[in-house]
């Protein structure tokens, strides 16, 4: 019932036309009992949660890996999937949407419904609006309940960190938070200022996140591997030194070459080497600095 035309995906790390989507990759990780994590070609996270009340996936990750996908999830439980939840709006979260939520309610913030509704440019590619069969049928755009497989999920919108319609999901059994892409773990993150992020509002919403779960919480981004509270600490951390340094750079009156030209995030070099390089950061960060 429910299908969604391909958008091209946002990291640059995966070719799309390039890869054998035949044979894509996608590790396992339990992260508890009937809750796992699907890492889709060594760069984006699906967590899925089964039992008797049937199976939830958060994020479908790529158009392309989605019967891969689908064949991964078969493997670990026979229960149909009857919820998915789109994290956010873009194509590596929402791609696989017309295999993995084709008999599922999707649920997701009212800005994914109205990205996916409108025809968006891609270069010099034209991707059509998706059907109104693709388009999320369950709104959220505060807190949500969901009481499914003996859980009392928690859905929470965060908005304008990421995108404008970031949701987090909280698993209070489990202990596990689904951050979607508030967080690139260990890597700069990319904040999508044409949807509604704001790189300040994304540090805020981090540090919502760590003073809100348990010390012993475990979180799952969007990229990147799994994170414990510290960890999560130790990033939000980092991030802040490099607000600052920009923040100093541009009150010297740097321009945003001289910032690249002379390095000034060479110390996080390594955070930069996912998707969000050095550079991109600067960029990101000087506008609203």
């Amino acid at each position: 019932m429910k299908k969604i035309l391909i958008l091209m995906a946002l990291i640059p790390s995966i070719t799309l036309a390039q890869r054998d989507w035949s044979n894509v990759e996608i590790d396992l990780t339990e992260l508890a009992p009937g809750l796992h994590r699907l890492f889709v070609a060594n760069a984006v996270a699906v967590v899925t949660f089964h039992g008797d009340d049937g199976t939830l996936v958060i994020d479908a990750a790529y158009e392309q890996s989605a019967d891969a996908l689908k064949d991964k999830i078969a493997g670990l439980t026979d229960q149909p999937v009857k919820y998915l939840i789109n994290t956010h709006l873009h194509a590596d979260h929402t791609g696989g949407n017309k295999v993995i939520g084709k008999e599922a309610d999707i649920i997701a913030h009212p800005s994914v419904k109205k990205f996916l509704s409108q025809e968006q440019r891609r270069g010099e590619i034209m991707i059509p609006a998706f059907p109104d069969y693709a388009l999320p049928n369950i709104l959220v755009d505060d807190n949500m309940e969901l009481e499914f497989n003996k859980e009392r999920i928690q859905i929470t919108h965060l908005p304008g960190g990421h995108t404008e319609g970031d949701l987090i999901i909280y698993f209070p059994e489990a202990n596990v938070v689904v951050l979607g892409d508030l967080l690139f773990a260990g890597f700069f993150p990319f904040v999508d200022t044409n949807n509604g992020g704001h790189p300040v509002q994304f540090m805020e919403n981090v540090e919502k996140i760590i003073n809100h779960f348990p010390a012993n919480a475990i979180f799952v981004g969007g990229h990147g591997p799994v994170f414990n509270h510290s960890d999560l600490m130790n990033w939000h951390n980092e991030l802040a030194k490099t607000f600052a340094v920009v923040r100093e750079a541009k009150n010297r009156r740097l321009s945003v070459e001289e910032m690249k030209n002379q390095r000034i995030l060479e110390k996080w070099e390594e955070m930069g080497s996912f998707f969000i390089t050095e550079d991109r950061w600067i960029e990101t960060l000087y506008p609203f600095l």
